[in-house]
């Protein structure tokens, strides 16, 4: 499988050559590395036309004539991969070496899958490690929200924040047309990043997965634009999946059309009590809106009483 990696930089002279670094010498060579610059002023364009001289890595670098934004830079640097597995990167982590390795292997052993965010661990500006927990557990991805993901709870998993971060994502490319990123998305008007809507319309397919291995090293400072580091100090405590949520109206636009009954029908799963109409009633509900994943969960809530 050919492999292209996306990488959106902005004044990304700091960490910049080291990232690049990471990822041309992993286990298994990448076949192109897409960098789409948003009008840095500082020595990036340099620093990158330095690697890929001396490296010899196949690197394409383009500048915006005008800034663009996150979102839209990540959409406009990823229509420029023509790779089979597009990674996405930010410009100040670092890639453990055998990311890709283990990517591609995840991505052959899940053939119905179509898009893998993995785990990480995070770093300080001077590479040392800035806290005991990894990733997955700062947004609340616990072992129990990976049992409840794994019996079909994917949208659950999202109605409240997002569990994957773009740094940890990988896809196929044939998951291109469905990524429904938000161009107009800012880190200050509260709208789904592009990370989060592609993991909202890969889980409105049931084709999202992940990776429970740390394979990037998330960097922590003071001047990047959107970051985990508030979360770090304090996470989310919302790891019970099939708990009845209110989802957050915001996110729910982006999920499919067909999945936005099932992602508001959480808020109608309440008071569950042993009367024998009140079972039979949410029984028929679980079915009707979740299939072949009703019952096992549905008895989940029965047992415990969940409000």
């Amino acid at each position: 499988m050919k492999t292209s990696v996306a990488i959106c930089t902005y004044n990304g002279e700091k960490y910049i050559e080291s990232q690049l670094l990471s990822i041309i010498n992993q286990t298994i060579k990448v076949d192109e590395i897409v960098v789409s610059d948003d009008g840095s002023t500082d020595k990036t364009y340099e620093i990158i036309t330095k690697i890929k001289e001396t490296s010899g890595a196949n690197i394409r670098w383009t500048k915006n004539e005008a800034s663009l934004g996150v979102c839209a830079n990540f959409d406009k640097c990823i229509k420029d991969c023509s790779g089979d597995i597009i990674f996405l990167s930010d410009q100040d982590d670092i890639w453990m070496e055998n990311k890709v390795e283990i990517t591609l292997e995840w991505f052959k052993s899940n053939p119905q899958k179509e898009v893998a965010f993995s785990n990480a661990i995070f770093i300080d500006e001077n590479n040392n490690r800035y806290s005991d927990r990894t990733l997955l557990e700062t947004v609340g991805f616990s072992p129990k929200a990976m049992k409840h993901f794994d019996w079909g709870f994917q949208i659950e998993a999202l109605l409240l924040h997002n569990r994957c971060t773009g740094a940890a994502m990988a896809f196929r490319s044939s998951f291109v047309p469905f990524l429904n990123i938000d161009k107009t998305a800012t880190t200050k008007n509260e709208l789904p990043l592009h990370d989060f809507t592609i993991a909202l319309s890969a889980a409105s397919r049931q084709v999202l997965g992940y990776i429970k291995q740390p394979l990037i090293k998330y960097r922590v400072h003071a001047s990047q634009e959107c970051g985990l580091g508030e979360w770090i100090k304090n996470p989310p405590q919302d790891d019970n999946l099939i708990r009845p949520l209110i989802p957050v109206d915001r996110f729910v636009n982006y999920v499919l059309p067909e999945c936005r009954e099932r992602a508001t029908f959480g808020i109608k799963r309440i008071n569950i009590r042993r009367n024998k109409l009140k079972v039979l009633r949410n029984i028929v509900n679980y079915h009707k809106i979740y299939g072949r994943i009703a019952f096992r969960p549905f008895f989940y809530d029965l047992l415990n009483k969940h409000d």
